[in-house]
């Protein structure tokens, strides 16, 4: 059970372990995401409603927003791309490939709100733009690296790390537009087939005999 402080006030509880107060800001910056749109949610108010100073935040996110954002997506690249070897048959990309692809798809259906909010701030070239090309593809090097151990997985003389970029913007870019742009004419299985299909490909994955 995670200690607890109630503020007199106006009776918010504050979170006094690290690990709480990092989950309150996410939740917290989430939330307001959703709620109000990227560019106006500022860092005073995601202290105020997750109950911790602007300074802890600055602590735990030097960067702000877009640093609460990035640790959202490492979360989930922890939990659902990078699986401990035990629990993964390296002779079966196909199969791994389907799980990571639903598993991606529902997440982001999961949490569309935020998806919707922050592509929003996209289109409108909002600060989050700027921010986004600061990111360092090589911080995904372990995933490019972890794919390429798969049996039949072979990108040659590519560089990995393009390929993973390329996979990245072909699955989250029919995610994405699926969730804003529901169409009934495809099931989400059938998605899921056609971007595991076009993963192998991307991935030039050829089947041992």
């Amino acid at each position: 059970m995670l200690a607890r402080n109630t503020v007199p006030s106006d009776n918010r509880k504050i979170t006094r372990d690290k690990k709480g107060k990092i989950n309150a800001i996410i939740d917290s910056t989430r939330l307001l995401i959703e709620t109000t749109g990227y560019e106006t949610v500022t860092i005073r108010d995601i202290a105020v409603s997750a109950g911790v100073s602007v300074g802890l935040i600055y602590k735990y996110f030097p960067n702000g927003k877009f640093d609460i954002i990035k640790e959202i997506s490492s979360q989930y690249v922890d939990e659902q791309l990078i699986q401990r070897p035990e629990t993964v048959d390296f002779n079966d990309f196909p199969g791994y490939m389907r799980v990571v692809i639903k598993n991606m798809q529902q997440f982001i259906k999961k949490n569309s709100s935020l998806v919707k909010a922050l592509t929003v701030a996209v289109l409108l070239e909002s600060e989050i733009v700027e921010e986004a090309k600061k990111v360092d593809i090589r911080d995904y090097n372990d995933i490019s690296e972890f794919f390429g151990r798969f049996d039949g997985v072979d990108v040659g003389d590519n560089n990995s790390l393009e390929v993973l970029t390329d996979w990245i913007v072909m699955v989250k870019g029919i995610i994405i537009f699926s969730t804003i742009y529901p169409m009934s004419l495809r099931s989400e299985e059938a998605l899921i087939d056609l971007m595991t299909d076009l993963s192998l490909k991307i991935w030039d994955y050829r089947k041992k005999p």
